[in-house]
């Protein structure tokens, strides 16, 4: 796996990348995304930003997107993903082309810099919920990112709606979830095709049928999630990453609580063909490492309760017992009252459920000093995590470059049942 391609005066061959300064990392030329089927989740301060390489050199998906001002300055730990983004990504017409982004949730630290990501970069498909047009009577829930992004939706809506026999890479769309919004006058006639709904399956990507390199579980939006805060509207999806008969599974949950999070695992283990989708190897802890997935107050509850039965459910599909938690967060954890997230209850609690050192912050990873993108691969050897930390550490369970064999329930074979929804 490179995080630097080639060589280069600065960098020395050999050596360790924590060693060199985020000014070298971040802003060579030398950046290059990972030469095999990949999985990248961002320092970009408490926010999310994942990026998957599903065919190197050619479709490249990011989900949700936080670029902030200040990591454009070299002095900050947080990374301009944006600009490696544009210098990365495969070229199509001469532009950089990535070809699916999907927002779970339009919250400003989910959705920051897509105004410019859209400006820069030809982005071939959007995946979004219905909540995006749902708050479209509240101008003043959207930030302009999130506005931005609604725009460019309702763009794409017209264009297809106008000619849904022709559909263009630049034109695509999917709407994701029930919502009551979408019988309205301006979404009655949509077409089913470009729909998916919880229990689907996915692997088509900008006109494309990728069904041996990719699926995307659809856990949720629910149908009466759509009332519901941005948070537990969020879009909730198991993404399964295939080289050969060789895979790796990635979970994401946006921003929701236990009650919805919890509603995912009995759904979909009422459906025994849909429980493959529950298992991980890496797994975005839900809102950015928040209390609220595992200590909640029920009615008639005096005070938060802690709710080890999620814990459990989250152990239990741990793929071998090996998962990796990933907290794409600061690491100032504290759990004071009204205390935004990250908090230290719910990492304490996540560490308790995966080996040692399987719970990683991205922004200490592998440390605060000079942070890196945390880059686990899925290629013939199966599913790996180059671990920066060993190499500075020395510590046995940081072992770099650790192959994680398939277990448990698997998914369907990749001659079953790809490249539609169902």
């Amino acid at each position: 796996m490179h995080i630097l391609g080639g060589q280069s005066s600065t960098f020395r061959p050999g050596s360790n990348l924590a060693d060199y300064p985020n000014k070298f990392l971040r802003m060579s030329d030398e950046f290059k995304l990972p030469s095999k089927k990949a999985a990248l989740f961002w320092d970009v301060g408490t926010g999310d930003s994942t990026t998957l390489v599903v065919k190197p050199g050619e479709v490249v998906v990011q989900i949700d997107i936080r670029h902030l001002e200040k990591a454009d300055n070299e002095e900050e730990p947080e990374w301009p993903v944006i600009d490696l983004l544009v210098k990365s990504l495969p070229k199509r017409n001469g532009k950089p082309y990535l070809a699916l982004f999907i927002l779970t949730h339009p919250d400003r630290d989910h959705v920051q810099g897509f105004a410019e990501l859209n400006r820069r970069v030809e982005i071939g498909e959007l995946w979004h919920t219905p909540k995006i047009f749902r708050d479209q009577a509240d101008e003043e829930a959207l930030c302009e990112d999130a506005k931005a992004f609604r725009n460019e939706a309702h763009r794409r809506r017209k264009a297809i709606m106008e000619d849904p026999a022709n559909v263009k890479s630049g034109n695509r769309l999917r709407i994701i979830g029930h919502d009551d919004v979408l019988k309205d006058d301006k979404y009655k006639d949509f077409p089913e095709e470009f729909k998916s709904r919880p229990g689907h399956r996915v692997s088509m990507i900008d006109g494309a049928a990728l069904g041996h390199d990719f699926q995307a579980f659809i856990h949720a939006p629910f149908s009466d999630d759509q009332a519901a805060n941005k948070n537990n509207t969020s879009l909730a999806l198991n993404v399964v990453l295939w080289d050969g008969d060789k895979y790796g599974q990635f979970f994401f949950f946006g921003d929701r609580e236990y009650p919805t999070i919890k509603r995912i695992f009995q759904e979909t283990e009422a459906h025994p063909d849909n429980i493959a989708y529950l298992y991980w190897d890496a797994m975005l802890c839900s809102h950015h490492c928040s209390k609220a997935v595992m200590y909640w107050q029920e009615e008639g509850d005096n005070d938060e309760v802690f709710k080890q039965d999620i814990m459990d459910l989250f152990a239990k599909y741990s793929r071998n017992k090996s998962g990796y938690i990933v907290a794409s967060c600061h690491a100032d954890f504290t759990d004071g009252h009204g205390h935004l997230p990250p908090h230290k209850k719910a990492r304490d609690a996540y560490e308790e459920i995966v080996k040692a050192g399987h719970f990683i912050c991205t922004h200490e990873y592998p440390s605060k000093k000079s942070p890196v993108p945390l880059i686990f691969t899925v290629s013939t050897d199966g599913f790996k995590f180059d671990d920066k930390r060993a190499k500075t550490t020395g510590t046995a369970v940081l072992a770099s470059a650790v192959p994680l064999a398939a277990g448990g329930t698997q998914p369907p074979g990749v001659q079953v049942g790809f490249g539609s929804t169902e």
